[in-house]
């Protein structure tokens, strides 16, 4: 009987160890890889490290210059403005907490995603792409950055966190914030290294933020 009760208590422990916190490991581990990988990011543009190879980059992108691209890459980054990820954020954390899920507040931190962008922005001296570069096309009227520098893209950073937020697939999340990238870059909005910053930056505290729910 004793030989029975220690056996079942040997095939319990994993099980009990996975319920309460061991599947969090592998969010909160890859979370806080991504936040230190943005914060060397941060260190070398602050350095100019990345120069050379945004301006090879940036002009590599814009190589095709079409009027159709510029349309359909300002189209593409509304849905990268604070008002637009704001407003789907707030709908799916409303439906959520409807739902009684506990995750409900997750999209939330979207907030913590725009005050980490902009207090990036005032801190780390990065001037954006050169104004006669810029090929956007105004659409609709949208907040203006306050700030002056680039660093970093406040559209990829969020775009980064709802999708990792909401659990989307691996390869659909890449290929969206990937998108979103190139086109701040074809519109000479940001540098190559703003884009790769946000990227980080969104999605280490979107998998931080899933690893506490």
């Amino acid at each position: 009987m004793d030989r029975h009760r220690d056996v079942a208590w040997r095939d319990r422990v994993p099980r009990d160890s996975a319920e309460t916190g061991g599947g969090r490991i592998k969010p909160l581990g890859r979370g806080a890889a991504a936040l230190a990988a943005f914060v060397a990011v941060a260190i070398l543009v602050a350095l100019g490290a990345f120069a050379s190879v945004d301006r090879a980059v940036l002009s590599a992108v814009q190589q095709p210059h079409e009027l159709w691209l510029d349309v359909a890459a300002s189209v593409i980054t509304i849905f990268g403005q604070s008002e637009v990820v704001g407003v789907i954020a707030l709908g799916v954390a409303v439906v959520r907490l409807r739902a009684g899920r506990r995750d409900w507040w997750i999209p939330l931190v979207l907030l913590v995603v725009v005050a980490a962008e902009v207090v990036l922005k005032l801190a780390i001296p990065q001037s954006p792409p050169p104004a006669e570069l810029a090929r956007s096309v105004s659409l609709l009227p949208f907040l203006e950055s306050p700030t002056t520098f680039s660093f970093p893209s406040g559209h990829v950073a969020r775009v980064a966190f709802m999708v990792a937020a909401l659990r989307w697939q691996g390869g659909l999340s890449t290929a969206v914030v990937l998108v979103m990238a190139l086109t701040r870059v074809y519109l000479a909005e940001h540098w190559p290294s703003d884009v790769l910053g946000g990227w980080l930056l969104g999605y280490g505290i979107a998998a931080v933020a899933r690893a506490r729910a």
